[in-house]
């Protein structure tokens, strides 16, 4: 493709081909750019923290950078959570919408949806995800031209290869001698940068990795006091007695005899010498559970500061809930991630893609890249309202509902489900043809003769009992809370499934159900009058 001087990126700078096929943030085996760091995690104290965040907070940021990454590599729970965050954006269903119905609009959206077939895209997604702990991620996009298209090939870039720049903080800038202290501008179209806005500020400072770190901090330092705990009392006291008459030599003999056995757990001994293993009793094992606890405290901060709850991450074995589905981060903060990540991605790959392949669209109309965010469906409730509104003369596509239940469309030879009764599916039929079986008598989907209880309401096609459900279920939620609450609030409050049995056994006579009594008896009384009132 020729030089186009008026190919412009999303910041309005002239794109220069020439460079698109030059590697711009590669690392180096000498100089600024080096895979290889030392470790900052080891030896790490509040004072070294504190001073740690604050450089990075003024422009130094790479020593941050790799105990970011260290975390991620010491703490096992933080990585679990800070994964779990990821894969529910990565693993999202990537959706491309046309601009419009033309068949350029068309065009274009095919190439898209053609380009992020290419299974490097799922990486490119992952990759870029590690902004989510850092603050952000820049990816290097490689471009080659094979059969007369330009093509991408991406590389995630170390981000302590990059900083930002002096005055503002804002502009991400490669890393370089050349550069000075303010580094070199990234080239157009030449990198994917993500920077998510998970809290506002300075980006260096909104990676979910900087308030993980005090968690990991002081988790660390209950850890290594619980190790040290358990090295004194987790181990019997050996305790070896030797009687009036021992020698220097027996006292010698039985003191090497003790030692080896806290490596070797063997020993030989005369049959007048005892050793006894003695069991740490009192405090010491009681206090063993302080250092749980306080362990179990950082995880929890952890999992709120990366998942927005601890629900997903809290259940053990015999604790009420464990079986519960639940989702492990909260809808919100996937939804947040998901639209500001197909921002970069329409930014920074989509607009680059199609511009140098087709020119930039005159009306600058792009198509468009949308990372799906599933809407949970209430199933019972779908069904509940197909069930009562069909029948009625709703018209529903059956694809629509397929969909909305997560069913694929039946093959043609395929055994289908259907209702015991029905003979095949029902049409619905039209209003005059309605309105005649209604005066029949019979059945509008049918045509089954059916007795109506109330010959009154014969035309309406509603009889007296559906109005008599339908009275008693208006006020359910508030006839049975009463009974639910209580329950609720010992679920809640139940430690373990033995203190809920325990919990129902004291709230037995103490719910409040005369309301719920008196409803239902009402109801059974109007229905009985109905039922009755059918032979009169």
């Amino acid at each position: 493709m020729p030089e186009n001087p008026r190919l412009l990126d999303a910041y309005g700078r002239p794109v220069t081909l020439a460079a698109l096929r030059q590697e711009h943030a590669a690392p180096q085996l000498t100089g600024v750019r080096q895979v290889w760091a030392e470790t900052v995690a080891g030896g790490l104290t509040p004072q070294r923290l504190a001073s740690l965040l604050q450089r990075a907070a003024e422009g130094d940021h790479y020593d941050y950078l790799t105990l970011a990454e260290e975390i991620e590599e010491r703490d096992g729970h933080y990585r679990s959570v800070l994964g779990t965050r990821r894969m529910a954006v990565a693993g999202l269903a990537p959706v491309v919408e046309a601009a419009g119905d033309e068949a350029r609009a068309v065009e274009l959206a095919d190439a898209v949806r053609e380009l992020i077939r290419d299974p490097a895209f799922g990486d490119l997604v992952g990759d870029l995800l590690d902004a989510l702990g850092k603050g952000f991620s820049a990816v290097e996009i490689n471009w080659r031209v094979a059969g007369g298209q330009w093509l991408p090939a991406y590389a995630w870039r170390d981000p302590r290869f990059f900083q930002w720049d002096q005055a503002t903080r804002h502009e991400l800038r490669i890393r370089d001698a050349a550069g000075g202290v303010d580094g070199l501008p990234l080239p157009p179209y030449k990198f994917i940068v993500h920077v998510p806005r998970l809290k506002t500020g300075l980006p260096i400072r909104g990676g979910l990795a900087r308030p993980a770190a005090w968690g990991y901090l002081f988790k660390a330092f209950t850890i290594k006091d619980w190790a040290a705990f358990l090295e004194v009392y987790g181990i019997p006291m050996r305790v070896g007695r030797y009687g009036d008459g021992a020698t220097d030599e027996d006292i010698r003999k039985l003191v090497s005899a003790v030692a080896n056995l806290g490596s070797d757990a063997a020993a030989v001994i005369h049959r007048s010498m005892e050793i006894e293993f003695q069991n740490a009793v009192g405090g010491g094992q009681g206090n063993a559970a302080l250092f749980e606890a306080a362990a179990a405290f950082w995880d929890k901060q952890l999992s709120k500061i990366v998942l927005g709850q601890t629900a997903s991450t809290e259940g053990t074995p015999g604790k009420l809930g464990n079986e519960q589905a639940q989702s492990d981060v909260r809808e919100d903060l996937v939804k947040a991630d998901a639209a500001q990540l197909a921002v970069t991605l329409n930014r920074d790959l989509v607009k680059p893609y199609i511009d140098l392949n087709f020119g930039p669209p005159p009306d600058g109309a792009y198509p468009r890249l949308l990372l799906h965010v599933p809407e949970p469906e209430d199933i019972a409730g779908l069904t509940t309202a197909l069930k009562e509104l069909v029948p009625l003369g709703l018209r529903v596509e059956q694809s629509v509902v397929r969909d909305k239940l997560g069913l694929p469309d039946p093959e043609d030879d395929a055994e289908l489900l259907a209702a015991p009764h029905a003979a095949g599916p029902l049409e619905p039929p039209d209003p005059a043809s309605a309105a005649a079986a209604n005066q029949a008598g019979r059945c509008p989907g049918c045509g089954e003769l059916h007795t109506a209880l109330n010959q009154a309401d014969a035309g309406t096609g509603f009889d007296d009992l559906d109005e008599i459900e339908a009275e008693a279920l208006a006020e359910w939620e508030e006839q049975l809370r009463p009974l639910i609450n209580p329950i609720r609030r010992l679920i809640e409050e139940a430690e373990t499934y033995e203190d809920l049995l325990t919990g129902l056994d004291a709230l037995l006579g103490k719910l409040e159900s005369q309301q719920l009594m008196r409803d239902l008896g009402a109801a059974l009384f109007k229905a009985r009058g109905a039922g009755d009132g059918e032979g009169v």
